[in-house]
């Protein structure tokens, strides 16, 4: 894209009342004394673009009209004028025309008499078209965006207000800068370096090696305390005679055993278990004696006839209990009988209520007139049906009432019968069990040698038992002795465990005191492998730097960017330095190299960006020798003689 300006034509427009400036495309100087608005034309043509001055300012008071003389010199006038800037392009072979303006909206409020201002407004135009601002911005963009311009318009934008680390991005791009696999790939030496990254950045790379480099530095730090704890161990355990108390846990292992042995005889044993043989014995003959003698007994029970008198008894409660039970039955049969009773009743009144309806459908339900003849014999008909009908219902169910009612009454007659026949018999059996149980009975004795042989057989048990007590005492205390000495060997053997244990973390500590040694060794290993590395990177890093500085340099004439300093750990420290011929742009240059070094910076990133916008440069009479531009040039010149602004248009083209 190829931008050259035409013309542009400002209305009140800072010190402007009036003015047009043409250019047609070419190189112009526009000269004039100081205060006399040579600026004020960048001003006006970024404003007209973006709506902001040369610095950036969107401010309204930076572009109102002013007074040019006179006592308010410099002030700004209240006017309420409509401030514009013109300008026609020259875009690609194109012509185009932008206007924008601004005026302040004034209103008379109620109760004053003097209008007051009310806030302010715009309007756009391309190519005398109005438009919104949105569409302005859409429009001016096309051609080229806010940033760029600076970039290409603004000589002092780049090196100066540009952040250095904006610059670099520029700068790399600009210079297409090969990345770190290629960069790696120009270099031999730089071939351990390439295969290590797989596919990481250096600078993960560097993080990655950084804390393998931390992890490494602390386990040999470390080391030396570890070893000490293991030292200290050893020397605290060494003089422990573990071959002596293996030998003593032996001894105390077999003096538990046998302690052991001896618990579980007087527990199981001591003798008792022939007395609770022969105890066992006695209660079996016991038992026997209690059964022969208890079916002598009932032998007589038999004779005297006792085991009718118990059949006649069981018999008259099994008669008195069915009759309970059929006693119960005949209430609930009653009640159902009257029930049923009640359901026959019903359905004979409603039969009579049906029975005694008369037909009242004689009129319309709708109209109320009384229905045609035809449809009065219907609907009679039709009651009659229905009344028949329910009448009928109700006789079924009436037929139904009675045939239950016909059968309970067949089952209340049986069970009264029932009952009269059980009350019959419970006489009879009460009458018996009565004479049974006044008979005379003769007494019911024990076996003749019965209480003798229970008496011998008792006292030889309680016998027994008085010597099981007299052993169990015994036996108590030797458990009691026998349980101390098994406690007294527990103890040892707990004791001579805990010495023994010390043995592992003797052999533990000796063994770890080895490991230490060879993790410190390794570590030791690795940290030279990784400071090989990490030089290795370093000195890829300033490789890079310089590759990368000249690829960017080469595409300047007189400028040169320097892309890293040295710091005073002998690392870089990444920047953007601007210098020409070895003197620093920031403080080493005058005005005048200043200029020309932004010439120089804009040219390259004309070529990169494909395109050319007018370039403004101030203060133009500091330059003695004006480096050449590859775009349309407008310089702005102090000329104390010209009192008013003068324009000349160059000759022969660029400069």
């Amino acid at each position: 894209m190829k931008m050259q300006l035409i013309s542009l034509t400002l209305e009140n427009f800072k010190c402007y009342e009036h003015t047009e400036f043409r250019f047609d495309g070419r190189n112009a100087s526009i000269f004039g004394a100081n205060g006399t608005g040579k600026s004020s034309i960048y001003d006006a043509f970024t404003w007209l673009l973006f709506g902001k001055d040369s610095k950036g300012s969107a401010k309204s008071e930076t572009l109102k009209p002013i007074f040019t003389s006179g006592e308010n010199e410099g002030k700004v006038k209240d006017s309420g004028a409509i401030t514009s800037v013109e300008a026609v392009l020259l875009v690609d072979g194109v012509e185009r025309k932008l206007k924008r303006t601004y005026y302040e909206l004034w209103s008379t409020k109620r109760g004053n008499a003097e209008k007051a201002r009310d806030g302010h407004s715009s309007d756009y135009f391309v190519d005398d078209v109005p438009c919104k601002k949105n569409e302005f911005a859409r429009r001016v963009g096309e051609i080229i965006d806010e940033d760029r311009f600076k970039l290409l318009t603004n000589l002092f934008f780049f090196p100066e207000t540009l952040p250095w680390q904006k610059r670099r991005e520029v700068l790399f791009d600009v210079a297409a800068v090969a990345t770190d696999e290629e960069i790696l790939a120009s270099d031999a030496r730089f071939a351990p370096l390439a295969s290590a990254l797989r596919g990481l950045t250096l600078d993960d790379y560097r993080k990655k090696l950084a804390a393998q480099r931390k992890g490494l530095n602390k386990t040999r730090e470390d080391t030396p305390a570890r070893l000490d704890e293991c030292k200290k161990t050893i020397g605290d355990l060494s003089g422990i005679d573990f071959d002596a108390l293996e030998r003593q846990r032996a001894e105390a292992q077999e003096r538990r055993t046998t302690a052991q042995r001896e618990v579980d005889q007087a527990e199981h044993d001591g003798g008792r278990t022939d007395l609770q043989n022969q105890l066992a014995g006695i209660r079996n003959e016991l038992g026997r004696l209690e059964n022969e003698n208890a079916a002598h007994r009932l032998a007589q029970q038999q004779a005297q006839g006792s085991d009718e008198t118990a059949q006649v008894r069981q018999s008259l409660n099994a008669v008195r209990v069915q009759g309970g039970r059929r006693q119960s039955d005949l209430e609930y049969l009653r009640g159902r009988q009257k029930s049923l009773e009640g359901e026959v009743a019903a359905c004979r009144a409603k039969w009579n209520e049906i029975d005694g309806e008369e037909f009242k459908g004689g009129v319309c339900p709708t109209c109320g007139q009384a229905l045609p003849k035809d449809k009065l014999e219907a609907a009679v008909a039709g009651f009659e049906q229905d009344k028949a009908r329910r009448k009928g219902e109700a006789v079924e169910a009436a037929n139904r009432a009675k045939a239950a009612l016909k059968g309970i009454q067949e089952d209340i007659a049986k069970l009264e019968q029932e009952l009269v026949e059980d009350l019959k018999q419970a006489e009879e059996l009460a009458a018996r069990l009565q004479q049974l149980e006044s008979a005379p009975k003769t007494e019911i004795t024990d076996r003749e040698d019965y209480a003798v042989r229970k008496a011998e057989l008792e006292f030889q048990a309680a016998a027994i038992h008085a010597e099981l007590d007299g052993l169990a005492m015994e036996a108590a205390a030797r458990v009691q002795t026998c349980r101390s000495a098994l406690a007294d060997a527990d103890r040892e053997l707990d004791r001579l465990s805990g010495e023994l244990s010390k043995k592992a973390a003797l052999e533990y500590a000796a063994k770890r005191m080895d490991e230490l040694r060879e993790q410190a060794a390794v570590a030791s290993d690795e940290l030279n492998k990784l400071d090989g590395i990490l030089f290795l990177c370093e000195e890829f890093t300033r490789y890079k730097v310089k590759f990368i500085e000249e690829s960017i340099n080469r595409r300047f004439s007189t400028v040169r960017f320097r892309l890293s300093r040295e710091q005073i750990n002998g690392g870089l420290e990444d920047c953007c330095d601007v210098t020409v011929n070895g003197i620093p742009y920031a403080t080493g240059l005058n005005n005048g190299a200043k200029v020309n070094a932004g010439i120089d910076i804009i040219n390259t990133l004309s070529r990169h960006y494909g395109a050319q916008v007018p370039l403004f440069v101030d203060n133009a009479e500091s330059v003695t020798q004006l480096a050449q531009a590859d775009t349309q040039v407008i310089r702005l010149v102090v000329s104390e003689s010209d009192k008013e602004l003068r324009c000349e248009l160059t000759d022969g083209g660029l400069y």
